[in-house]
């Protein structure tokens, strides 16, 4: 892979692998204002920058393609490795299929029928094209969706830069309709349902700052723009969230508005007018598109570097003249088909997301603990400042948040999503594959090694650790 990604179009992949603008933010926003504007202070704080310090960390240090796949394997050797690989590619499968999801959410604006509760297939076949514009656009390589996602970054921006603008004028001119925090949990909802909807969702919305990292072999400064690019994004995110939020919360009266999928749409057009609802929403369908091919474009790179070590088919290393790994992109393209097509409600997979994401993450935190013990003087550009103290303490908040996501969305109903199964159960399951695969892909390797050395280097080959 040629090293040709400049520091911004690092920073517009990170902004859509975690953030992609305020669209996802609704139903956080619909269990409370006070609750909502509380999370979206304290999320950050405890979830946020523990997690992009320690990918800064280890980024700038192993900068190579796979990212936290190269981390696990340096760190707990070719098991963990395997395991991170395979439940980050597992991962995908549940969470890339809610793009073009949320696409169809915000056409649904102009065009009803591909709404949640129109025509099925009309909605099927929308997100389909979507799945296959993008895989084959990213065809084209890193360079060219970076340029894309630098562009799209500040369109997407723009509308929410529009309506805070706007909403701060009519509030210093006319008055703010109430205060933006009051009251603090919706209806008549109790604070731990209010918090078992409301968690999940708001460490989803800042799940991501790792997803960068399987493409540093392709940033042209890795050790210098990594960590610079994640600072920039974790600003841009934290004001793109906050500040439409507030602004919507205290002009629009609860009763003017209900926080579910695509409502930015109709705050915009209160706030603003026909015109910013439609130029608002037309962005949503854009950010939907910035997100599922980021995500797209990183996500690929993993099957890509198994295929390297030999864990998977090495068909999946091919790669065009671009540099893009072309056989790993059809074929994730192919599954994230089926899944979408499968699955009439995506969201009954997206209750095991935070918790795969979870088992995930842990890899990373524990590699990064490992890493600090085992080889204390590895180089590292950028180091998390302290001693073992804050490196411990910057991973025990991330699992803490997401053991407090996973709690609370168990005791939900499982016909909403919650439940023991759902939450933990399906996603139990789904990473079980991979310790169960990993004797059938170490046996594939090293079948493949031998294959493919001469008969003199078999004579003294010995598996590889």
């Amino acid at each position: 892979m040629k090293r040709s990604l400049p520091l911004m179009a690092i920073v517009s992949i990170i902004f859509f692998n975690v953030c992609g603008g305020a669209y996802a933010l609704e139903e956080v926003l619909a269990v409370g204002p006070g609750l909502a504007v509380l999370l979206l202070m304290i999320t950050p704080l405890v979830w946020g920058a523990p997690v992009a310090l320690v990918c800064a960390e280890l980024g700038s240090a192993i900068p190579e393609e796979g990212g936290y796949y190269a981390w696990s394997k340096r760190a707990l050797g070719p098991f963990g490795s395997f395991c991170q690989g395979w439940w980050a590619w597992l991962y995908t499968f549940v969470d890339i299929g809610l793009y073009p999801m949320m696409f169809c959410d915000y056409l649904a604006y102009f065009v009803p029928d591909v709404g949640e509760d129109g025509n099925f297939w009309l909605r099927r076949g929308a997100m389909l094209v979507i799945i296959w514009s993008f895989v084959l656009l990213n065809l084209y390589g890193s360079v060219t969706l970076g340029k894309l996602a630098h562009g799209a970054t500040w369109l997407v921006l723009s509308p929410f830069v529009i309506l805070v603008l706007i909403g701060v004028w009519r509030g210093c001119t006319s008055g703010f309709a109430q205060s933006p925090v009051t009251p603090f949990v919706s209806g008549e909802a109790s604070i731990e349902s209010a918090l078992a909807a409301a968690i999940p969702l708001v460490l989803w919305n800042f799940m991501g700052w790792d997803s960068v990292s399987p493409i540093a072999g392709e940033m042209q400064h890795p050790q210098r723009d990594y960590p610079r690019a994640l600072l920039i994004a974790a600003l841009v995110i934290a004001a793109c969230y906050a500040l439409p939020a507030l602004v919507a919360m205290a002009l629009l009266d609860p009763e003017q508005i209900t926080w579910t999928p695509g409502a930015w749409s109709n705050a915009a057009k209160q706030i603003g007018g026909e015109w910013l609802g439609s130029y608002l929403s037309a962005m949503g369908m854009l950010s939907a598109i910035g997100l599922y091919s980021a995500l797209v474009l990183v996500y690929s790179r993993v099957p890509f570097v198994m295929g390297v070590d030999g864990y998977l088919p090495k068909v999946l290393m091919k790669t065009n003249r671009r540099d893009a790994p072309w056989v790993s992109l059809i074929v994730s393209g192919v599954v994230y088909s089926i899944v979408v097509c499968s699955f009439r409600d995506l969201e009954e997979l997206a209750s095991a997301d935070v918790t795969i994401y979870g088992a995930m993450l842990s890899l990373e935190l524990l590699s990064f603990l490992v890493l600090r013990r085992r080889e204390p003087n590895l180089a590292r550009p950028f180091r998390v400042p302290g001693g073992w103290g804050i490196a411990v303490m910057l991973c025990v908040l991330p699992v803490l948040c997401i053991g407090a996501g996973v709690y609370y969305r168990v005791q939900e109903p499982a016909e909403e999503g919650g439940g023991l199964w759902n939450v933990v159960g399906l996603a139990l399951a789904i990473m079980a594959s991979g310790p169960l695969l990993y004797p059938i892909a170490a046996w594939w390797r090293v079948k493949t090694c031998r294959s493919e050395s001469t008969p003199g280097e078999r004579q003294g080959f010995s598996p590889p650790s």
